[in-house]
């Protein structure tokens, strides 16, 4: 097609990568189907897999909808490859049949060889009499050098022929050059370029730039007196109606190259984003910028979206006084959350806790300190210290005195880089910075550094609120699927019913013409008796249909409830994949004996004490095998 100029060399490499793309949307369509044909998925379930497919793609990631659809516990291990069997996917010998071929575009590109020079070992070799070829790994050049039998008589046809055999098609020198390699000596001992392809130009990806300052609620200095001077914890933002938030910078796009076979070697597409709009916001016209539809206090969550939130302002305590709170935006809060009072709300601020418990969707931030309380976020928190409580988060925490038998447990890092630990179980995925940890006389603490148990909680407690519901929409499906049958029957008996009525009384007409009551009443009687079944049938019928319409209700409630929990599923996958865990503690003070130091992988007790030190989980294995040797490290902070 290229010879005979049906195409260029752009088309075919349009062409190319446009098969590849069609080839695995087909791949993924007949999978789907199949799923649905045995009966293993709904075209729901699907239909949310396929939402989660288009939004990987859109952040530069790609992934098999069979892969989604076991991620999301809707599909099992067992069911995909009895569907991948179907496909002949395995016999086509693919290397993993579980549809995770490119997980992400710019991870699996391979770099071209960084340097223009002559590097046989990165070079294909091809031995001909008089010619030996040297074709680069990546296909970008070509280089020829002289044989001791080369013949300097050599025709220049003979030369173009031999690159015409190997499939040297782009790039190649001019005539003149190729004449000159025949007649000079010195490519004996040297090599000759003889041609040369195009690198591809990589796009550029979208970018978002915050106008609004994100991390606000700063811990402030430590007073004498122990306690954060509030006036020092920097300006909480403000924005007003019509400010804009976020700008976006368009994608850049690149270029594809050209190997010397006259192949395309396709550019890293450049990946656009989109916003994530939540309340109080806008995009302008062109799509280009997010806009405050309200004033109030701007906030990005951890999933990226931004939304402008009113504040809801408590002078004094939250107690029996003003009952549990429970608020879809941010809360300020003068006075302490006293024993056994809830505050639920987007962002909490609070002068102490005492005995509270606290749900935040954002950050919670405490003046002073949080003493035998129990506090969720999911961001950040930040507190002068923290007593006989339990926390959980999955941003940071960031305590400036004191932790003192306390569990915690982040998804983010331990900042108490000014404060001690004391007889205290925390785990952060994030690592932990700490001034001292433990004491002669307190129960010895224990620190786990890179592990995700927070999200592991998270997404178990999902799984099985999702295997509840698939119990529940497959025992309602089945029910669904009686009472229609039941109510099919009930339907053709009233209809049978129905002719033989009109029947009866059309021959009971006749008979009473002829003066023959006695036979007449005979026919009644039975008429009677079949109305009265079909006054039982009638009822019998409101009653399916009543339940009926009940359990489609409960189906759809089920269906939209496992609908809701993917999504939630998805989205701390992503951002578990976001955050890698950083199994580093960082001691800059001391750290007493008997402290217990946890990676994913290895722990360590402390036989004495250590000051200025960095204790990491490293794998100790050297000799590239496949076995691990995980342990703790120790060395000068």
């Amino acid at each position: 097609m290229l010879s005979k100029n049906y195409l260029s060399v752009q088309d075919m490499g349009q062409l190319k990568k446009a098969c590849l793309s069609f080839a695995k949307v087909q791949d993924d369509t007949r999978f789907g189907a199949l799923a649905i044909e045995f009966n293993f998925i709904t075209q729901s379930n699907l239909d949310l897999a396929l939402e989660e497919q288009t939004r990987l793609k859109s952040s530069g990631h790609t992934s098999r909808i069979g892969d989604l659809l076991v991620d999301a516990g809707m599909l099992s291990q067992r069911q995909r490859k009895l569907i991948l069997q179907k496909q002949k996917i395995e016999a086509a010998g693919r290397k993993e049949s579980d549809g995770n071929n490119r997980t992400d575009a710019k991870k699996d590109k391979q770099p071209a060889d960084a340097h223009e020079q002559f590097d046989p070992t990165h070079m294909r070799e091809i031995c001909e009499p008089e010619v030996t070829i040297y074709i680069r790994n990546d296909a970008l050049k070509a280089f020829f050098k002289k044989t001791k039998t080369f013949d300097h008589s050599m025709l220049l046809t003979d030369l173009k022929f031999l690159l015409e055999k190997v499939g040297i098609i782009y790039g190649v020198v001019d005539d003149d050059e190729l004449s000159n390699f025949i007649s000079q000596a010195k490519y004996q001992d040297t090599v000759f370029q003889v041609a040369s392809g195009l690198k591809p130009i990589d796009g550029t990806d979208a970018q978002i730039v915050y106008m609004f300052e994100q991390d606000y609620l700063k811990a402030g200095n430590l007073a004498e007196d122990g306690t954060i001077d509030f006036k020092d914890r920097g300006d909480i933002p403000f924005v007003a109606e019509g400010d804009v938030l976020a700008e976006k910078i368009l994608p850049k796009p690149g270029k594809d190259g050209v190997n010397v076979y006259g192949d395309v070697i396709p550019q890293i597409e450049a990946v656009d984003v989109s916003f994530n709009l939540g309340k109080g916001v806008h995009l302008s016209t062109d799509d280009l910028q997010v806009i405050a539809s309200a004033e109030g206090n701007p906030k990005l969550k951890q999933s990226g979206e931004i939304s402008v939130n009113s504040a809801y302002f408590i002078e004094g305590d939250v107690d029996y006084t003003t009952g549990h709170v429970k608020f879809d935006k941010n809360v300020y809060i003068t006075g302490s959350i006293k024993s056994g009072f809830r505050v639920e709300a987007i962002d909490v601020v609070a002068n102490t806790i005492d005995g509270g418990i606290v749900k935040a969707q954002g950050d919670v931030f405490i003046q002073n300190g949080v003493t035998e309380s129990s506090i969720e976020a999911k961001g950040s928190i930040k507190a002068g210290f923290i007593h006989r409580s339990n926390a959980m988060c999955m941003g940071n925490l960031n305590i400036v005195k004191e932790i003192v038998d306390t569990d915690i447990i982040i998804e983010g890092t331990l900042d108490i880089s000014k404060g001690r630990v004391y007889s205290s179980s925390i785990c952060a995925k994030g690592g932990a910075k700490v001034y001292t940890i433990g004491s002669e006389k307190a129960k010895p603490s224990a620190i786990t550094v890179g592990a995700s148990l927070y999200l592991e909680k998270e997404l178990a407690t999902i799984d099985k609120a999702i295997e509840k519901r698939q119990n529940i929409l497959e025992k309602s499906s089945l029910e669904k699927d009686n009472v229609e049958a039941e109510l099919t029957v009930v339907n053709e008996k009233l209809k049978n019913f129905d002719q033989s009525e009109q029947r009866t009384l059309s021959m009971i007409a006749q008979i009473k013409e002829t003066g023959n009551d006695s036979k007449a009443a005979v026919f009644q009687k039975n008429l009677d008796e079949a109305q009265k079944k079909i006054h039982d049938l009638k009822n019998r019928k409101v009653l399916l249909e009543t339940r009926l319409k009940m359990v489609r209700q409960e189906i759809s409630n089920n269906a939209e409830a496992v609908k809701a929990s993917v999504k939630d599923k998805f989205a701390l996958k992503r951002l578990n994949q976001a955050n890698p865990p950083k199994p580093i503690l960082d001691v800059s003070g001391k750290a007493f004996a008997s402290t217990k130091i946890n990676g994913k992988h290895s722990h360590l007790i402390l036989s004495q004490d250590i000051s200025h030190a960095r204790v990491m989980e490293m794998d100790g294995n050297q000799d590239g095998s496949f076995r691990s040797n995980w342990e703790m490290i120790i060395t000068n902070l």
